[in-house]
C-alpha cells in the first residue's frame, strides 16, 4: 500500500496538480489498489477525527491576518528606518538593512511570500535606484525572506509542533538564534560583494531623529515577544495569544500609526480567507496521508532500518536536510511539514536526536525551497517586482544560496544553537 501511495502522489505533483488534491487522490487510490483490509470510509473518519482535536491550528488563520494587517499598514517602511540607524554606514547598506528589515518583519508576519512582498515592494526599486544591481537587489531579498517561517511567531513551526505533538512555545523559542544565525550568514556574501562592485554606504539620521524612529518602531518590534511571552509563561494559549496580538496590531495600524484604513479591511479578510482555506485544505488531506503512513509502520521500519545502518545523528541530520532540499524545490515547506515529518521525526528521535533541533534543522532546510526553482514561490514574486528573468536570478541566487547551506551545517554541528533558549525556559 505505502508504494502506492508515494507512487501515486510523485506522479501527480510531478504532472502539475495542486498539493492538496494530490495528497487526496493519492490516498484514496493507495487504499482502492493497495489494501485488502481498509474502507475507503476510513479515511474521511480519520480526517475528521484529526482536524477536530487540532485545536492549535486555529491560530494559523490569526497569524495570516497579522501579516496583512502589518503589510497594509507599511509597518515596513519603519522596520527598515530602524535597521539603517544601526547599518547605514556599511557598504552595501541597503542590501544589510534589507536583510535585517525582513528579520524583524519576519517576525511579525511569519510569511516568506508575505515578508518578499511587503520588503521587496519597497527595498527591490529604492536598490536598483540607488545603484544596486536589479538582479543582486532581488536575491537579497527573497533570500532574507526565509527569515519568515523561523523567526517566531511562524505559521510553519506551528505545523510542526502540530505533526511532532511538541510545545509551540517551545518550537517558537528555538527559532530565534537559527533565525538570527541566518540573517548573519546572509549578510556574509551581501557585505563582500557590495564591496567588489562598490554598492554604497546609506545616510544615517542624526541622534535626536534616530531616537524618534526607533521609539516609533517599538509597538512594532514588541508583537512578536508579546506572542512568545504570553505563551511560554502560560499566560494564554496560542490561540489567544494570536486573537489578542490582532487586535493590538489592528489598534497600532488604526489609532497609532494611521496606516491601515478602513477600505483596507475586506481585502485582509479576503486574503486571509483565502490562504485559510488553501492551507486547511492540504491539512485535512495530509492527514488523511500521515495516517496511512502510521498505519503502514512506515516510520518503524525505517528507524529500524537506520538502526542497523549505524547511522550517527549527525549524518541523518545532512540526509534528512538533503531530502528536505530537494522537496523543498518542488513542493512547498507547509506540504513537506505534513508528508516527511511524520516518517523522518520518529525515526529522529529513535536515534537519539533532540527533538527541537530536528524541527529547526527541518524547518530551515525546508525554506530554503522558497527561493529555488522550479516553485519557489518567493522568487517568483520577487521576479514580478523587480521585473527579471527567473533564470537570470537563478544564477545570482548561488553564493546566497551556499551561505543559507552553511547556515543549516551550522546548526546541524551545533544543537546549542536552537536548544539554549528552550532551556533557559524550562523546556
Amino acid at each position: 500500500m505505502i508504494f502506492v501511495l508515494f507512487i501515486l502522489l510523485a506522479v501527480f505533483i510531478i504532472s502539475g496538480m495542486e498539493v492538496a488534491l494530490a495528497l487526496g487522490i493519492s490516498s484514496i487510490g493507495a487504499i482502492i489498489f493497495g489494501s485488502d483490509v481498509l474502507s475507503l470510509i476510513v479515511l474521511p473518519q480519520r480526517i475528521i477525527a484529526t482536524i477536530a482535536r487540532s485545536w492549535p491550528l486555529l491560530a494559523i488563520p490569526m497569524f495570516i491576518m497579522l501579516g496583512e494587517i502589518f503589510q497594509y499598514g507599511k509597518i515596513a517602511d519603519r522596520l527598515i528606518n530602524v535597521a539603517n540607524i544601526f547599518f547605514g554606514r556599511i557598504p552595501g547598506a541597503l542590501g544589510i538593512i534589507n536583510i535585517v528589515a525582513s528579520f524583524f518583519f519576519g517576525g511579525i508576519s511569519g510569511s516568506a511570500s508575505a515578508d518578499t512582498a511587503a520588503i521587496g515592494g519597497i527595498m527591490i526599486p529604492a536598490m536598483v535606484k540607488d545603484g544596486y544591481d536589479s538582479k543582486f537587489s532581488t536575491v537579497v531579498t527573497i533570500t532574507s525572506s526565509c527569515l519568515g517561517p523561523i523567526v517566531p511567531p511562524s505559521v510553519l513551526t506551528l505545523l510542526i509542533a502540530w505533526v511532532t505533538e511538541l510545545p509551540v512555545g517551545a518550537i517558537f523559542l528555538a527559532g530565534y538564534i537559527p533565525g538570527f544565525l541566518l540573517m548573519l550568514f546572509l549578510i556574509i556574501p551581501t557585505y563582500l560583494i557590495s564591496i567588489k562592485r562598490n554598492y554604497p554606504r546609506h545616510e544615517v539620521p542624526p541622534f535626536k531623529s534616530a531616537i524618534r524612529v526607533i521609539l516609533n518602531a517599538i509597538p512594532a518590534l514588541i508583537t512578536p515577544i508579546i506572542i512568545v511571552a504570553s505563551i511560554v509563561f502560560g499566560l494564554t494559549t496560542i490561540i489567544e495569544a494570536s486573537a489578542i496580538t490582532v487586535i493590538y496590531s489592528l489598534i497600532v495600524s488604526f489609532f497609532l500609526y494611521k496606516e491601515l484604513k478602513v477600505r483596507d479591511i475586506p481585502i485582509i479578510l479576503k486574503k486571509t480567507v483565502r490562504m485559510t482555506s488553501s492551507i486547511g485544505l492540504v491539512l485535512a488531506f495530509a492527514s488523511g496521508f500521515s495516517w496511512l503512513i502510521s498505519y503502514s509502520q512506515l516510520p518503524y521500519i525505517l528507524a529500524q532500518q537506520l538502526s542497523a545502518f549505524n547511522l550517527s545523528p549527525i549524518l541523518f541530520m545532512i540526509i534528512s536536510a538533503i531530502i528536505y532540499l530537494f522537496l523543498g524545490t518542488f513542493i512547498n515547506p507547509g506540504a513537506i511539514v505534513l508528508m516527511a515529518m511524520p516518517v523522518l521525526f520518529p525515526a529522529a528521535v529513535s536515534l537519539g536526536i533532540n527533538p527541537y533541533h530536528f524541527c529547526m534543522v527541518s524547518a530551515l532546510s525546508m525554506v530554503i525551497g522558497n527561493v529555488t526553482p522550479p516553485v519557489g514561490l518567493c522568487l517568483f514574486i520577487g521576479c514580478s517586482i523587480s521585473g527579471d528573468k527567473i533564470e537570470e536570478v537563478s544564477i545570482a541566487l548561488l553564493p546566497f544560496f551556499l551561505a543559507m547551506l552553511g547556515a543549516v551545517l551550522l546548526i546541524i554541528l551545533f544543537p546549542n544553537s536552537v536548544l539554549w533558549l528552550p532551556k533557559l525556559f524550562g523546556y
